[in-house]
């Protein structure tokens, strides 16, 4: 009896050895595996920090020279659209070759009209006859005639600016809507100055007036020229 209980307490103990081995086993494979899985994480963890991180900063590092080039081309498209806005400075010739200027752009006393009033341009004194000029090109806008100024023709220069010439005898064929060239002759000093028009007492001579955006302003503005 104590024989036969020997062998089970043996068989026991030996069964109780062989559970807890592979308690052992069954342990140390769990521990290789939260090991391996550990790993695997810092690896992953490793690997996206070296693809993304990096490549944020690239991109900063790489966007300054990615935009020096087009500053350039900017600058040198502003240089030439600047070039392109520079406005033509406007200088008048004068429309009577080598004439006396009598009367300027001023408030003045008219013997003709016996009163005080505004001279609104100036006065180029010249025999009659004498050739007259477009001062600046532009087109002729009207030719008209009446007692008070006598013949008298404007030019539109555009943006606003017109010349007019009162006291002359149109060129021959001069129509509005005609094109004329700065210094082409576009008519001549009248000799109905002498005798009519609201001036007549200056003798003959170009009443000479210059407009913007329709008020009279001095010619002077466009003029190069010394006052007697």
């Amino acid at each position: 009896m104590k024989k036969h209980e020997q062998q089970k307490d043996t068989d026991l103990t030996q069964e109780t050895a062989e559970g807890g081995e592979k308690a052992k086993r069954k342990h140390g494979r769990l521990y290789y595996i939260l090991v391996a899985g550990c790993a695997l994480v810092l690896i992953a963890a490793v690997v996206l920090m070296a693809v993304f991180i990096p490549g944020g900063k690239s991109e900063v590092l790489d966007e300054p020279s990615g935009t020096e080039e087009p500053d350039g081309d900017q600058d040198d498209q502003d240089g030439e659209d600047g070039d392109q806005d520079v406005d033509t400075e406007v200088v008048f010739s004068m429309p009577v070759a080598g004439a006396e200027i009598t009367e300027t752009f001023q408030f003045w006393y008219n013997s003709t009209l016996n009163r005080y009033c505004l001279h609104t341009g100036l006065d180029f004194s010249a025999e009659a006859g004498t050739e007259v000029t477009a001062a600046y090109a532009g087109t002729v806008e009207s030719v008209t005639e009446n007692i008070l100024e006598g013949g008298k023709v404007v030019l539109s220069h555009g943006n606003g600016l017109y010349t007019v010439y009162a006291s002359i005898d149109a060129a021959s064929g001069l129509r509005a809507g005609d094109t004329v060239e700065q210094g082409e002759v576009i008519g001549t000093v009248s000799a109905a100055a002498d005798t009519m028009g609201n001036e007549y007492d200056e003798g003959s001579h170009l009443h000479f007036e210059v407009l913007e955006n329709e008020k009279q302003i001095d010619p002077a503005a466009y003029l190069d020229y010394e006052e007697k």
